[in-house]
């Protein structure tokens, strides 16, 4: 029973073995690589009823993430910037059976002109560090010393940009000299060459120069006398002007006079009186002869009280 039992299982085994190898009748694609920016194979057989699958991965992504590309029976695919990093693998099929998955070499910067050099821009008074680097290290493989960074910077002044200066190195740290403190300086980076331009230029960095502590102190020295100057022609215009107008001044600050209530009475009853005696001293000054100069006088004064009292 236990002999039946292993006989069964060493059939299924090679049953197993069969069917996968069958499904893998298929001859898989041969040399699969990139190369420029394309994505190149040999066909396993000069047949032409054979179909090829493509599919790519991102090294950042999981091992069994693969993205289907295309289903066609040519030996080269086209790719585009947006593979960058990535790898692919291909694989024959034909009636219903596949091949093996064969893989390629990954997408660098030496198969696709659009990469960029990466840099950093550090800033200190008068001068700034520029740090460049490869997205990765195709290039220095591939070409040499014969790649090398194009570098562009400018100034800009209210907005209106000045000369552009270049500056060709293979230096991966370079050092910009003479810059003008509190002025803005921009900075892009591209590939040369063999001395011509190669690849997409980079994004422009823009900064702004710092002072030095002597700068520092000068502008500190020369603002405190500015003000300095400022408040103490303030000061001036205003003592001129009180003391042209001090009169006006004084008469606005000045309060209004109150008398306390008893001298208010006081007051009223000794107008009362003057009034009452300078009112006879009148009637009297009418009804005496009019040549006496000093009663002419007397009238004339109580004609003008009367106009005031009216």
């Amino acid at each position: 029973m236990e002999m039946i039992c292993y006989i069964h299982v060493v059939a299924h085994f090679i049953l197993m073995i069969l069917n996968l190898a069958g499904a893998f009748d298929v001859p898989p694609p041969r040399d699969v690589k990139v190369v420029q920016s394309e994505l190149q194979w040999l066909s396993p057989s000069s047949d032409d009823n054979v179909m090829y699958t493509v599919q790519y991965k991102r090294g950042s992504e999981p091992v069994d993430d693969w993205h289907n590309v295309t289903s066609h029976n040519g030996t080269k695919f086209a790719i585009t910037k947006e593979v960058y990093g990535a790898i692919f693998r291909v694989r024959a099929e034909k009636e219903g059976h596949a091949s093996e998955w064969q893989i390629s070499n990954p997408v660098q910067c030496v198969h696709l002109n659009v990469c960029i050099p990466l840099m950093t821009v550090n800033v200190k008074p008068g001068k700034t560090y520029l740090s460049m680097s490869h997205m990765d290290k195709s290039f220095e493989k591939e070409y040499g010393v014969n790649i090398a960074f194009n570098i562009s910077s400018w100034k800009v002044v209210t907005g209106v940009y000045s000369e552009v200066q270049f500056n060709v190195t293979n230096n991966k740290n370079e050092v910009i000299l003479n810059l003008e403190s509190g002025q803005m300086y921009c900075f892009q980076v591209q590939y040369s060459f063999y001395n011509k331009p190669y690849g997409n230029t980079s994004e422009q960095q823009c900064v702004i120069i710092p002072e030095t502590p002597e700068e520092a102190k000068r502008r500190t020295f020369l603002t405190t006398i500015l003000t300095t100057f400022c408040i103490l022609t303030l000061c001036g215009c205003c003592i001129f002007l009180l003391f042209k107008n001090h009169k006006k001044y004084k008469q606005l600050l000045r309060p209004p006079v109150e008398f306390p209530g008893h001298l208010r009475e006081v007051k009223i009853i000794s107008a009362r009186k003057t009034r009452t005696i300078f009112d006879n001293l009148c009637t009297l000054s009418f009804s005496t002869d009019h040549r006496f100069p000093c009663m002419r006088l007397i009238q004339r004064i109580c004609q003008w009280q009367c106009l005031l009292w009216l």
